[in-house]
């Protein structure tokens, strides 16, 4: 999420691009929780297999 955006043509300002970062950002954090969940259950069940 950006505080500040810039009227430069490199860096577009619209409500799309910054829902596309939004919707990258917290699936950047559901795929961490989710191998950082996964990955101890994973390891104990291949332990106990």
């Amino acid at each position: 999420m950006t505080e500040h955006t810039s009227d430069n043509w490199r860096f577009p300002n619209s409500e799309r691009v910054q829902r596309v970062q939004d919707v990258m950002l917290v699936s950047s954090f559901a795929l961490w929780a989710m191998l950082i969940g996964f990955a101890p259950v994973m390891t104990w069940r291949l332990l106990i297999a």
